[in-house]
């Protein structure tokens, strides 16, 4: 679908005459140069500014520019081999032939070349002209390398009919009219493969005529051509290697034929003129193979055929015309990487020609037509309508003459011929129906001898096209109206150039912007310009619109009329996409504005831009190497092309969600749904793409949609999300959703099947009635009102039974007919459930004598039985309730059975005894489940005090203890001191205090009490009120005994921080000396049972068949011992850092718990200062030397550990932010992965370290 556009034609002078051969110089340091150098029969001339002469040779045949030791290598008639640096001129012999050299070839990598001697030998050399091979070129195949023919396809194999057997005797004539070998024309020729591995020898054969042979790198031949009548000289080997491109003559037609490698014929080109009447003179592929140049010679004139091939179909796709005042020397393709389209030709004059082409698609804007170039046709196909596989097409456009270019503007058509015509077409918005009126406008005298290149339509009245010269171009306007009087030789009207602007550098990119504007892109700069014509038709260059950095090959401009803003799209050579300097992405293949959406291709996926903002909105795969043909906004199509010419059509969801959002815009319901449906999109984007309009407008839609299976299908899809942020967010902004004030998304099935039920119900006409009653079932099942929907259709039935058939078969595609029949079951109709179950599969026999059991039990207990079968265990028990106290008795089974306390004791609340009754069953039931606290309140409701307190005593609580036993007339000293033991071991020492305080008990045994909970303030306190005696007789020497014993306390527990700190930095080194390679292999393979489900971090050495013990360690024993062993301190565990900090954790936890009793104890040891060891002495009690000594312990335990958090805790640990970033993408860190996975056996909380949470726990006395 691709036509190659001419983007400049430079003309240069090089004052060299009958030019034989280009050669360009090589780009270097990634910059092409200028210099050219021009071979004639004679001598090596230079062109730059002008031309000079490096070397002369006599009759030079071969010519090719060394890269790597830049110097030319000359090859003369004569046998000599001259090698020319082209800056000095200085020459050194590079080889001899004694019996003279007829051509020369040098490989594309330069490291072989190929001779072809007078005597017809081939010669092949390395570089350094070292001889690798030489043999005879009239040298035959070996036996095993000749053609193997069995006869297939042979006329003496072929069915005849009617001509009978003696048809296949016949003998079979040529394939055309050979002609005699001897007057051939005796040039021979050489091509390479674009590889260098082969090369072909194209010669004319004694008795056979023109052939051709096939030889590798080390000179041996590989394959002969097979007999082919009537080949030409000319040879082209495609630098892709399937084809060897030779013109071929038969009676019927001329054709280039395509030959394999093998030497048989593949395919072929038909020409559009007779070989005989206009020869092939040169054949030349372009360096990326796509297009074949062939240079003809006419009488009168001489010709070039670009022709590039799709879909199996060779295109003809631009014909140069050249007169014959200044013939044509050679042409050649440029060989430099990134101008593989451009072609030079040297015309024998001296004027040398640069033509630079490009593949464009010419497609008609805001429209599916897309115009392709074959010859003399126009394949025209409108793509919003058909997709018509090239190279058939929807509607062809039949010329005179062969078409170079096409522009499109506003629909009409203008085409350029190789005669340099213009033919302009009606506006083409169908391409069905009658022939589009055309005419036709010849060149004046002054365009007739330009080209023009970048031929553009730019509005109703003027072309606009481009002419370089030199390093200039001058922009062409063209005037399309002809005057009357101004006619050419043939009686054609003429366009005339209206005026034209020359500016600085190749304006290789055109585009039409917006309001008579339009931009050119130049190649040395990568200016682009934005020109503007003004009111007297002139051009002006407005400003610089961009500045690249290099030049782009395509340009477009495109405009949004919803923001009144446009920008200019280009895309560069190396495949970089920008919009208005903005880059956009790298390694772009084709780009095509759609709409709002920039689609451009990279080599297998199609991306989506939002043109406003400049972003991504979505992505997809395609098929590798596809491309952007066109695509169609208003259809939500794009059509790809794939690398071997098919098409692919298909319906972004980027797109179709903007054409879908319109139409919901403009509350085209109807259109909406149509296209939610073709393009398979959920049907919830309706009412999601503008929640309060929907809602506002759901009359609308109601009266839109007729189909009442549409009104079906959109209410089964509703789902509480909302799409627009979710699945379909792309298209969306997040934020500029509005929903009504009553509406919630978790809500959103509830809510618009009620709202859409209520329309529905409302509806008076009779036809809407109709309509909406299988809508109204489906918004009944989706609220799960399956009761309202089966008595929508019993209604129905008294007056229509076949409707409601009808409706009922259409609720079991939405129901199971099971499910339905337990609710037309709980309806306790007895009608309607005979009326659903004749339409389940169940036999009468089961259901006809259970209902009519039914029918035979009194109302409530049938409702209850009817409950108890559905198991709405709840209703069943309220019905049962009704049946009254001869029911008792299985009220209270039933509760039990079922656990309905609480809705027992609402249903049962008025009859007080057997509302005890259950309250004790209750009680019984939480007591069995260990919910002592509320068995014990249950206990008493139902009168049974003794267990409620024996309940509450097993729970602790005192109070309500001693209030029971009260209750129960119990001594209540006995009953509290009986408690104390049991709130002791519980720690509970205050309240322990407090029980034997209250309840008679001594003051020794309230001292003990809290001497034994390590209350000493309390004690104090106790004893300075009562007796002062007891502070130096017993708790002066708990104290201190206990204030040592801490002291002892905190230095183990300092001394165990620091082993076990200094352990887990000795293992770290270890491992990152060893790599952590030493902990793989000493790891057991039991212990790789340790690892997490979800971890990788299973060595090679467990995978496979090491594995395969039958030990799975799934049950929860086996997983609690192996846990127990990963968090094993002993020395030598392969997991032991890990259990070194999970200890680390829980001893920081302790240590930082001990704050406060630390505190009171140093507080107590204060108070006891001073004291009198006893009535007897006047010693006194010292305790500030054991706090101050406690304090400064307990003082440098904490700042051990503050000091060594950040030492065990590193960020590894943590495994998340900066630190994890390596973890991920192409560069992964596996040592640091592995870490990262052994660390995750470690409990998430203790991965961080712990918080010490400091309070103000000294005393600045002590300090």
């Amino acid at each position: 679908m691709r036509n190659l556009k001419l983007q400049y034609c430079k003309e240069l002078d090089t004052d060299v005459a009958e030019a034989r051969q280009l050669l360009l110089q090589p780009e270097f340091n990634g910059e092409a140069s200028d210099t050219v150098f021009i071979v004639t029969d004679s001598q090596l001339y230079s062109s730059d500014a002008r031309s000079k002469v490096i070397a002369d040779l006599p009759d030079i045949v071969g010519a090719e520019f060394l890269q790597l030791d830049n110097v030319i290598c000359l090859a003369s008639g004569a046998g000599e081999v001259l090698l020319v640096n082209p800056e000095t001129g200085a020459t050194t012999e590079g080889t001899y032939c004694d019996v003279g050299i007829e051509r020369m070839a040098w490989s594309p990598n330069q490291e072989v070349v190929a001779f072809v001697t007078r005597t017809h030998n081939v010669v092949l050399m390395t570089s350094t002209f070292d001889v690798i091979a030489e043999q005879p070129l009239d040298a035959e195949l070996s036996e095993d390398q000749q053609f193997v023919n069995v006869g297939w396809g042979k006329k003496e194999t072929q069915f005849h009919g009617s001509e009978g057997k003696q048809a296949a005797k016949q003998a079979g004539g040529d394939q055309g009219a050979s002609q005699d070998w001897e007057l051939l024309n005796k040039d021979i020729q050489i091509a390479w493969r674009g590889d260098g591995a082969l090369f072909v020898v194209s010669f004319v054969a004694a008795q056979v005529g023109r052939t051709f042979k096939v030889y590798d790198i080390d000179g041996k031949l590989q394959h002969t051509a097979e007999k082919s009548a009537n080949l030409q000289e000319a040879l082209a080997w495609r630098p892709a290697g399937n084809w060897i491109a030779l013109p071929q003559r038969f009676p019927n037609k001329s054709t280039i034929a395509l030959f394999e490698k093998n030497g048989l014929r593949h395919r072929e080109i038909v020409l559009p003129f007779d070989l005989q009447e206009e020869p092939v003179v040169q054949l030349r592929w372009s360096e990326d193979s796509d297009i074949l140049a062939i240079r003809t010679a006419a009488k009168d004139e001489e010709r070039v055929y670009l022709y590039t091939i799709g879909n199996y179909h060779w295109y003809l796709k631009q014909v140069l015309t050249f007169g014959p005042e200044d013939p044509l020397a050679l042409l050649q393709w440029d060989t430099r990487m990134g101008a593989e389209h451009t072609l030079h030709i040297l015309r024998k004059s001296g004027k040398h020609l640069v033509y630079r082409w490009a593949f464009a698609i010419d497609r008609l804007k805001n429209s599916g037509i897309v115009g392709v170039i074959d010859g003399k046709r126009l394949l025209l196909t409108d793509f919003s309508k058909v997709v018509v596989p090239p190279p058939m097409s929807q509607r062809v456009l039949q010329l005179e003459e062969n078409v170079n270019a096409i522009s499109w503007n506003d629909g009409c058509l203008c085409v350029y011929t190789s005669d340099r015509k213009l033919h302009f077409y009606d506006p083409i918005r169908q391409l069905v129906g009658k022939e589009p009126q055309a005419f036709q406008l010849g060149p004046d005298a002054e365009l007739s001898k330009l080209p023009l290149a970048n031929l553009t339509y730019f509005n109703c009245d003027y072309l606009i096209a481009t002419h370089s010269s030199g390093d200039s171009t001058t922009l062409l306007l063209i005037n399309k109206e002809p005057d009357e009087d101004e006619v050419n030789e043939q009686g054609v009207p003429c366009y005339k150039l209206q005026s034209s602007l020359r500016i600085n550098g190749l304006v290789n990119a055109l585009a039409v912007g917006e309001f008579d504007k339009f931009y050119v892109q130049t190649v040395k700069n990568g200016h682009s310009y934005e020109i503007d014509l003004t009111t007297f038709n002139t051009f002006k260059v407005e400003r610089t619109h961009v500045q690249l950095t290099q030049p782009a090959d395509q340009i477009e401009w495109f405009y949004l009329n919803s923001e009144s803003t446009g920008g200019l799209i280009t895309l560069r050579s190396q495949q970089l996409l920008h919009i208005d300097g903005q880059r956009i992405a790298e390694d772009v293949t084709s780009f095509c504005v759609v709409g709002n959406y920039l689609a451009y291709t990279q080599l297998n996926a199609l991306h989506f831009v939002r043109l406003r903002d400049r972003r991504q909105m979505a992505s997809r795969n395609i098929e590798r190497g596809g491309k952007l043909v066109t695509a169609v906004a208003k259809e939500a199509r794009v059509v790809l092309q794939l690398p071997r010419g098919n098409l692919e059509a298909i319906c972004p969801r980027v797109l179709a969600l903007e054409l879908v959002g319109d139409l919901l815009k403009r509350k085209e319901y109807l259109a909406a749904m149509e296209m939610l449906r073709k393009q398979r999109i959920n049907l919830n984007i309706i009412c999601d793409h503008n929640v309060k309009q929907f809602v506002a407008t759901v009359d609308v839609f109601l009266r839109q949609i007729k189909n009442s299976q549409w009104l079906c299908l959109f209410l089964s899809e509703l789902q509480n999300e909302d799409y627009s942020k979710g699945m379909y967010s792309s298209n969306y902004e997040v934020g500029k959703q509005s929903y009504p004030e009553d509406y919630r998304v978790e809500n959103k099935i509830e809510y618009l099947c009620r709202l859409l039920g209520e329309r529905m119900e409302l509806a008076t006409d009779p036809s809407d009635i109709e309509r909406f009653r299988l809508p109204l079932i489906t918004a009944h099942v989706k609220l799960g009102h399956m009761e309202q929907a089966l008595q929508l259709i019993w209604r129905e039935k008294q007056s229509d039974a076949a409707l409601a058939d009808q409706m009922l078969k259409y609720l079991l595609y939405l129901v199971d007919v099971n499910d339905l029949y337990n609710v037309a079951l709980g309806t306790y109709d007895f009608g309607l459930v005979l009326f659903v179950a004749q339409k389940s599969q169940k036999d009468p026999k089961e259901f006809l004598p259970y209902l009519n059991e039914l029918k035979a039990l009194p109302v409530d207990y049938r409702k209850f039985r009817i409950d108890d079968h559905l198991k709405k265990y709840a209703s069943a028990l309220s019905h049962l309730a009704d049946c009254g106290e001869e029911h008792y008795e299985e009220a209270l089974e039933f509760i039990k059975k079922h656990e309905l306390y609480t809705a027992g004791l609402k249903c049962y609340k008025g009859q007080e005894d057997f509302h005890r009754s259950i309250c004790v069953a209750y009680a019984d039931h939480l007591r069995a489940n260990a919910r002592l606290e509320n068995a014990s309140l249950m206990y008493e409701r139902g009168g049974q005090l003794q267990q409620a307190l024996l309940s509450a005593k097993h729970t602790l609580d005192w109070q309500r203890v001693l209030v029971l036993a009260k209750k129960l007339n119990e001594p209540l000293d006995q009953v509290a001191l009986s408690l104390v033991g049991p709130l002791q071991q519980q720690g509970r020492h205050l309240e322990a205090y407090e029980l034997v305080k209250e309840h008679g008990g001594d003051r020794q045994k309230q001292l003990e009490v809290l001497l034994e909970g390590h209350l000493y303030g309390r004690a104090i306190y106790e004893a300075g009120l009562q007796d002062e005696s007891l502070l130096s007789e017993k708790i002066a020497p708990a104290l201190l005994g206990f204030g040592a014993q801490l002291q002892t306390s905190l230095q183990a527990d300092l001394q165990l921080f620091l082993d076990y700190k200094q352990r887990l930095l000795d293992i770290r080194q270890k491992q990152a000396a060893s790599g952590g390679a030493e902990n793989d292999a000493d790891m057991d393979i039991e212990e790789a049972d340790l690892l997490s489900d979800t971890t990788s971090l299973h060595s090679s050495r467990f995978s496979g068949t090491s594995r395969g013990t039958g030990k799975t360690f799934r049950s929860s024993k086996n997983r609690r011992k192996h846990e127990r062993k990963l968090l094993s301190l002993k020395p030598g565990n392969p997991f032991e850092d890990i259990a070194l900090i999970d200890a680390l954790h829980n001893h920081v936890t302790k240590i930082a718990q001990q704050q406060q009793p630390v505190r009171d104890t140093c507080k107590a040891l204060l108070q006891i200062t001073g004291s009198a060891t006893s009535s007897s002495t006047t010693s006194t009690i010292d305790g500030d030397s054991l706090a101050a000594s406690l304090q400064l312990e307990f003082k440098t335990l904490l700042k051990a550990v503050e000091a060594a958090l950040d030492e065990i805790w590193i960020p590894e640990l943590v495994g998340s932010g900066a630190a994890a970033q390596h973890l991920t993408g192409p560069n992964v860190d596996y040592l640091a992965l592995q870490k990262e996975q052994r660390y995750a056996l470690i409990s998430p909380l203790k991965r961080f370290k712990p918080q010490l949470n400091l309070i103000d726990w000294q005393h600045e006395i002590l300090q």
